[in-house]
């Protein structure tokens, strides 16, 4: 039932962002399109280890897809989109939630699902604008207390990993203020 809910939710906060943009641009048709008309670009399966240069000209997207690559690191060149409320950064290699991330200020959903990503840092009380945070199927095992003090999360996908009788309790009563998505407790993690 939650996983529904989760793919529910996603889905809207999608289409609320599809009928904001005209369209998704892709990394050819960034090579013509005009820099103050794309809103959206969608490099998602393009195979990429970093995002290419040219994505940097857009600097008034609100929406980047970068699901489905092989991306270890991210440069601190993202904080040009200043304007950019949606990132998917899901199914890549990254190791940690890059830190540049944390000086987007404008950004409302932030996917990560399916990396190899182990702590969400102190630094995540910058994101004051955040509702989504999908971490699902990673190894976190450290979660910044200021996560749960984040004024409008709506959303948290914690799913795919095991965590103690005692931990899960505690993660249950920090979120009670927004959907929580969580696996059981384990008692061979007690």
């Amino acid at each position: 039932m939650k996983s529904i809910l989760a793919v529910f939710f996603l889905a809207i906060s999608f289409s609320w962002y599809s009928q904001a943009t005209i369209r998704d641009y892709s990394l050819n048709d960034l090579i013509t399109a005009n820099p103050d008309s794309v809103l959206s670009i969608d490099l998602s399966r393009e195979k990429l280890t970093n995002i290419p240069t040219i994505v940097y000209q857009f600097t008034k997207i609100k929406s980047l897809n970068l699901t489905k690559n092989k991306i270890e690191f991210i440069s601190d060149s993202l904080k040009v989109f200043r304007e950019l409320e949606y990132l998917n950064l899901s199914k890549n290699k990254l190791y940690a939630i890059p830190f540049v991330i944390f000086q987007m200020s404008a950004l409302r959903e932030l996917l990560l699902a399916e990396n190899r990503i182990e702590v969400i840092p102190n630094e995540v009380e910058q994101l004051t604008h955040l509702e989504v945070l999908d971490l699902y199927d990673n190894a976190v095992n450290f979660i910044s207390p200021h996560l749960k003090e984040l004024p409008n999360l709506k959303l948290l996908d914690i799913q795919g990993v095991m965590y103690s009788h005692e931990f899960h309790k505690q993660l249950v009563n920090d979120f009670k203020h927004c959907t929580l998505f969580l696996d059981p407790p384990c008692s061979c993690m007690d």
